[in-house]
């Protein structure tokens, strides 16, 4: 019996099982990985679509990131995602001057959507279609700290539509560790 248990974690045949892993870390195995950093850093593009999400992002926005950009939505009007235009929408950078959204998704690689209340979802259908035309991934982030339940649901279901990854962050301090696991 004992050793039918270490034949099946020793398989030469089965190179995924746990023994393949051991395997694989081996200086021998070594000798084939590559060994140099990857060729290209991560541009992301951070929306913060309503005012308090601003304020979370600026909180972060002073940290080292990668090639980063951090764009707020500058108005709290209703936005109609069939009659606006990507070159329409306005959105600012942190020090107050306008941005492009086509030029600012020019060479990105992801975008990340913040958001604490529900009433953005047309911003952000906008930002998802310029990023799904230009085959960028699209994720949101809804700030949930101190809201309800009910509040939170609204949020989520206002971005579900265009993410490809939603994660709800019930405390602010999620905001960067996330943008770190997406290599903002």
């Amino acid at each position: 019996m004992g050793d039918d248990i270490r034949d099946l974690f020793f398989d030469p045949n089965h190179p995924t099982l746990l023994g393949g892993c051991a395997r694989a870390a081996s200086a021998e195995e070594a000798r084939y990985r590559v060994q140099y950093p990857n060729s290209r850093a991560r541009t992301s593009r951070i929306f913060a679509l309503d005012a308090a999400a601003a304020e979370v992002m600026y909180g972060v926005t002073e940290s080292p990131w990668n090639g980063a950009h951090f764009l707020t939505l500058s108005t709290t009007a209703t936005i109609d995602p069939e009659a606006t235009p990507a070159e329409a929408l306005p959105l600012a950078h942190p020090d107050g001057a306008a941005a492009d959204l086509g030029r600012e998704l020019d060479g990105a690689d992801v975008v990340v959507l913040l958001a604490t209340r529900g009433d953005s979802e047309g911003a952000a259908e906008v930002i998802a279609r310029e990023a799904f035309h230009r085959k960028i991934m699209c994720a949101g982030l809804a700030l949930a700290q101190d809201q309800q339940d009910h509040a939170v649901d609204r949020v989520v279901n206002s971005m579900r539509r265009f993410a490809s990854v939603l994660v709800v962050a019930r405390d602010n301090d999620f905001v960067p560790a996330m943008l770190t696991a997406l290599r903002a």
